[in-house]
């Protein structure tokens, strides 16, 4: 008999972090039974709102719409892996902008509390092309006497980086879960997703660790230092390999969105399963 393992995993991405067109095509993948991972078939939910709708956009061959900010839905899926061990997954779906609520107002809902407290598991969506550039002396040089007069005649109102905002966020996201941090955390999983990865136009073999250690030093030491090395673990993701509008792919039409996307795992390999990347996320590879 197969065991049953509870995995609830939280989803904790920002607007246009890619959380919606992954969580649409990893359940098109598990659906088809083609992959590593499949959907019990004797536990189907009846209620698959969440991941139907991306899926009809993309099979449209259009990009799937925003979530409403308001939305807080909530979906449980069985799957068996290639040996028919059972793990239930248990995807919240919501609105990105109440990530950057969480932030703002130094907030968290009762709805989040249970999120929190329910988990086990942390997907953080990282997308880094639409991370804003830091100015420092190493890409932009020392300004001139006249450009410093001038920053200073107007400063700009105070807002934290990008990294420093994913940094205060997990810390929150740590402190309302009640766990500690004064030795290495095990307990969630944390798996940070660089999403959106085929617009980075990166070269082959370009390991995600190095990506971030890179671009987002302030948010990898950080991450590095608070996770145990067992507990972490950092990929890049392409949920649709290719930027799709509201105008229809006609690519995308004929060939299925489940022949589409891809995650790039911690080793730097691409695979187009994107059932793989379930045992990354609960602690398993």
């Amino acid at each position: 008999m197969s065991k049953v393992e509870k995995n609830n995993v939280l989803i904790i991405g920002g607007p246009n972090a890619g959380k919606t067109h992954f969580g649409g095509q990893l359940y098109g993948r598990l659906n088809s039974r083609r992959f590593s991972y499949k959907i019990d078939p004797q536990y189907r939910p009846a209620d698959l709102t969440i991941f139907q709708e991306v899926l009809d956009r993309l099979s449209e061959g259009k990009r799937a719409g925003h979530t409403e900010a308001s939305a807080n839905r909530n979906i449980e899926l069985k799957v068996n892996d290639e040996s028919n061990n059972e793990v239930v997954f248990s995807f919240p779906d919501y609105a990105g902008e109440q990530v950057n609520f969480i932030i703002d107002n130094r907030k968290i809902n009762t709805l989040w509390k249970q999120y929190l407290d329910e988990s086990n598991s942390w997907l953080l969506f990282v997308r880094l092309d639409d991370i804003k550039e830091i100015e420092d002396i190493i890409n932009r040089g020392i300004p001139s006497a006249e450009e410093i007069q001038k920053r200073n005649s107007t400063p700009p109102p105070v807002k934290i980086s990008d990294p420093a905002h994913f940094v205060e966020l997990l810390q929150m996201l740590l402190y309302i879960k009640g766990i500690p941090s004064l030795n290495k955390i095990t307990k969630p999983n944390l798996t940070i997703i660089l999403s959106c990865w085929d617009t980075l136009k990166l070269p082959e073999g370009t390991i995600p660790n190095e990506v971030l250690k890179e671009r987002m030093p302030l948010l990898y030491h950080f991450v590095k230092n608070t996770w145990s090395n067992n507990a972490l673990s950092i990929i890049g993701l392409s949920s649709t390999e290719k930027t799709l509008t509201d105008e229809a792919d006609e690519e995308y039409i004929d060939k299925s969105p489940t022949n589409f996307g891809y995650i790039i795992n911690p080793k730097g390999e691409k695979q187009k399963d994107l059932t793989l990347s379930i045992r990354t996320f609960i602690g398993k590879e």
